[in-house]
């Protein structure tokens, strides 16, 4: 029997897998779904990696030249699936978690296939299994389609149909986006926008913004730091003046949405997507505005983000701001610091969570090491 087990075979886990397979430890690697990193399979064809391939990679693996700086979801997949092929990781697919337990000083997990028990387990099983759909008056009567973006796989589904989507986070800003430039499909297509979305360039000064982080650790602190300061406020201005909302206080701006690139800014330009407020009711045959106007659409594209997906866990623990339990010298305000091993949890370790800096691909390498490390100590 394993000591260790890793829950989920996507990135994470699969950084896992490497870390626990270097390290020469005992291990498993589970997921309900039958295909290795499924999420990224399911994903819009023209989902692209917001971060470049310099950082994005997994340990001693690089992507082939041909998938440019921006990878898209297909490449990243099938990188991914041969990256799993490379290193026969011991990983079995269609195997449902049900239940992790403390017990006998370890962890006993009970699955699809049975009941077994475990010295550690790390939660792998990623951000993007649980879609979340906000409560707004009047949905459950609505009568037309309400989608989460987590079900939008193709802009053709949706031609002569004219469409909203919620929420302007980098997947309904890329699904509106992509929807306006699909022809057939009625224009302009609404985009749903309650605390406004911060627009960066995606070359800042003509170099992705990962070049820029090479150079600038290349350069002394009293340069470097600050030089990255700069690139990471780089924003596009007055959006308003467009016609797209962008956040008005300190508050709002800590929830927007941020993603790279002049996109959307063209589309709302052509007239070929329409930034609107968002809806705070819904009607048999239509909705409500924040602004009081009342629009129709075909079908909702709720792009509204995930929920934590770790209904299996028989503990109570305490949580960070975004509901992601809470480790052992953690931050609840900040996902990158303090260990991966859960307060109060002893042998349970959480992987795949911290989004910033460098961006998710590269964190999710520095977490799997971390855990393992943790592990092992």
């Amino acid at each position: 029997m394993e000591d260790v087990l890793v829950i989920g075979a996507g990135p994470a886990g699969i950084a896992c897998a490497y870390y626990l397979q270097q390290a020469g430890l005992s291990y498993k690697v589970v997921d309900k779904a039958t295909e290795i990193a499924s999420t990224w399979n399911s994903l819009y064809p023209s989902l692209r990696l917001n971060t470049t391939r310099f950082f994005s990679h997994l340990p001693g693996k690089k992507f082939p030249l041909s998938y440019g700086l921006f990878p898209t979801a297909k490449q990243y997949h099938r990188y991914l699936v041969n990256y799993v092929q490379d290193h026969q990781f011991n990983i079995q697919l269609g195997v449902e978690v049900k239940h992790v337990t403390p017990e006998n000083g370890g962890w006993r997990v009970e699955t699809s296939e049975g009941s077994a028990w475990y010295k550690s387990v790390i939660l792998a099983s990623g951000r993007f299994s649980k879609p979340w759909l906000p409560s707004i008056p009047g949905m459950d009567t609505y009568e037309n389609p309400i989608i989460h973006a987590h079900d939008y796989h193709d802009a053709q589904d949706f031609v002569g149909q004219r469409v909203m989507v919620v929420g302007n986070g980098p997947s309904g800003v890329d699904i509106a986006t992509e929807l306006g430039r699909t022809q057939g499909v009625v224009k302009p297509v609404l985009l749903a926008q309650r605390t406004g979305v911060m627009l960066r360039p995606r070359y800042p000064w003509g170099l992705p913004k990962h070049l820029w982080v090479i150079i600038s650790e290349r350069l002394p602190d009293f340069i470097g730091k600050p030089l990255m300061n700069k690139i990471n406020n780089m924003r596009f201005e007055n959006l308003d003046r467009v016609g797209i909302k962008s956040p008005q206080t300190e508050e709002d701006s800590s929830a927007a949405g941020g993603t790279r690139g002049r996109d959307l800014i063209e589309v709302v330009k052509a007239g070929k997507v329409q930034c609107v407020d968002a809806p705070v009711q819904f009607e048999p045959d239509g909705m409500i505005l924040q602004s009081g106007e009342r629009v129709q659409v075909d079908t909702v594209i709720m792009g509204t983000g995930y929920l934590p997906a770790l209904d299996y866990l028989d503990i109570a623990y305490q949580t960070d701001n975004q509901g992601w339990p809470l480790r052992v010298d953690g931050d609840a305000n900040r996902q990158d610091t303090g260990k991966r091993e859960l307060v109060g949890h002893p042998g349970l370790y959480l992987v795949g969570v911290f989004y910033t800096g460098k961006g998710a691909m590269y964190n999710f390498n520095v977490e799997a090491k971390q855990a393992v490390e943790e592990i092992t100590a």
